[in-house]
């Protein structure tokens, strides 16, 4: 998708003079417009606006040898330690998988921005929603209301995952700014404070929730067997997601639940399906929600093709090798790839080419409730973990205790992989990255081989711009 806004200053007022809206499908670039949303239909067209904004470089597209910001597909997978910097890389997510940015680097602003671009566009429409609940759109509006509460739910999660210093629930330490206000006349009247960690999870709480109310009141979103809109399912994986950071391990078992009851797993042969075209093709896929390509979007540049920044390491080759079943299926990875210095390289193909993103599946759900389930010591967690096994293809086990938790573990890297979620993962867990393959001798062009616990940039840092117009911000401590 292309970029339509410029952002050089402050996010937190990012779409207040300006605003995406849409003619046609969600996958056609929206026009700008005017902020002020006049008729129904332009409150439509903006809920696509938001929408679109996820389509951006920033957040789930990862254009090959850009060096964008890829905030919640490739990154976090860059930056952790299943993914080596390449010796075909030209260095453009060096500095993000160093772990070596500051206030003032540009990929990490424009994630910043770009996140609170669409909540900006979330806020727009919610600011007017209201007096269309009632007469001949109500039941439409209701449903354009839940979707917007839970896209502002969940942009602010995203912006907590990489910004704040903890994912305690109760932590009194600082978050994001919940922003809930769009005010276009006064766009610079409302100078927020971040929130706490625990404030911030009690409002995206509050939206899910709400949203679930709105949904209930006048059903689910029409038409959605492309899985590109949200819908309540959606939301209850939204909140499993939410529980599984906050640890709380009773809610994320009953949302993993209801979730897996309403859309769950499927075979070897549709996991497969999941990544093998553009669009979902299949409602009955266990997929939740993908995000459209516009004919542009590849969210897997960084990792996949002739020539990738990045590969699968050595070890994480040799568990996938070991664990076969689908995970080694030559459309989702190809092993012995030769590549410069005839070093064979293990090349994953989820998203070779122009794809959609699946932000949300069923597999992501399982494990978080095995995961759970365990910790919460409930015995029925291998049976999870073994459904999912025997979904894939993969030899089932009799794992118990601390085994178990970490099979459960080690299969969230291996179901998830090239999916956005192993840096979370590692922060939320040990904080510590030991890659055994680098500098030239590990055929990679990074010579840094591990990040401590200790390392400021479990945080990133609060941008730049955004401190100096906004002195209620505070920065991250070691910036």
């Amino acid at each position: 998708m292309k970029n339509i806004f410029k952002l050089t200053v402050i996010t937190m007022v990012t779409g207040l003079v300006l605003l995406s809206s849409c003619k046609k499908e969600l996958e056609t670039t929206p026009q700008t417009s005017l902020t002020d949303l006049k008729t129904f239909d332009d409150v439509k067209s903006a809920l696509k606006g938001c929408y679109a904004g996820f389509q951006s470089s920033a957040y789930y597209n990862n254009p090959s040898a850009s060096g964008s910001g890829s905030g919640w597909s490739a990154l976090p997978d860059l930056m952790g330690d299943d993914m080596i910097e390449a010796l075909e890389s030209l260095g453009n997510w060096r500095t993000q998988s160093e772990m070596s940015y500051a206030a003032d680097f540009g990929p990490i602003q424009s994630i910043y921005s770009q996140a609170y671009e669409i909540i900006s566009r979330a806020n727009n429409l919610l600011n007017v929603i209201d007096k269309y609940e009632t007469g001949d759109n109500a039941a439409e509006a209701k449903t354009i209301k839940a979707q917007a509460l839970a896209i502002r739910a969940h942009a602010h999660f995203d912006l907590l995952r990489y910004f704040a210093p903890t994912y305690e629930r109760t932590s009194a330490s600082p978050g994001v700014a919940y922003v809930t206000i769009f005010d276009a006349l006064k766009p610079f009247a409302n100078l927020p404070p971040r929130n706490s960690v625990k404030e911030d999870y009690d409002k995206i709480y509050a939206d899910l929730n709400d949203a679930l109310a709105a949904f209930r009141d006048e059903g689910d979103t029409p038409g959605n067997d492309s899985r590109n809109y949200i819908d309540s399912t959606v939301v209850y994986a939204m909140k499993a997601r939410v529980d599984y950071y906050a640890s709380d391990w009773t809610a994320a078992i009953a949302d993993a639940t209801i979730a897996l009851n309403l859309r769950p797993l499927t075979d070897a042969a549709g996991f497969v399906d999941v990544f093998s075209a553009a669009g979902e093709p299949t409602p009955s896929s266990e997929v939740y929600w993908a995000i459209p390509s516009d004919g542009t979007m590849t969210p897997g540049g960084a990792t996949n093709g002739a020539n990738p920044n990045y590969r699968v390491s050595t070890a994480m080759s040799n568990i996938i090798i070991a664990q076969g079943g689908v995970y080694a299926n030559t459309a989702l990875i190809r092993f012995n790839q030769t590549g410069i210095g005839d070093f064979p390289r293990t090349l994953l193909r989820k998203y070779a080419g122009i794809k959609s993103f699946k932000v949300f599946r069923a597999g992501e759900m399982m494990l978080i409730r095995a995961e759970a389930r365990q910790r919460a010591g409930v015995t029925t967690a291998l049976d999870d973990l073994n459904e999912l096994r025997a979904n894939r293809g993969v030899a089932t086990g009799s794992e118990t205790g601390v085994a178990l938790l970490n099979a459960i573990l080690l299969q969230r890297r291996v179901e998830l992989l090239g999916e956005g979620h192993r840096w979370f993962d590692i922060k939320k867990t040990t904080r510590t990255i030991d890659r055994t393959e680098c500098g030239t001798a590990g055929a990679s062009t990074s010579n840094v081989c591990s990040i401590a616990s200790t390392s400021r940039s479990w945080a990133f840092p609060i941008p730049f711009n955004d401190l100096k117009v906004n002195p209620n911000l505070t920065q991250n401590e070691g910036y």
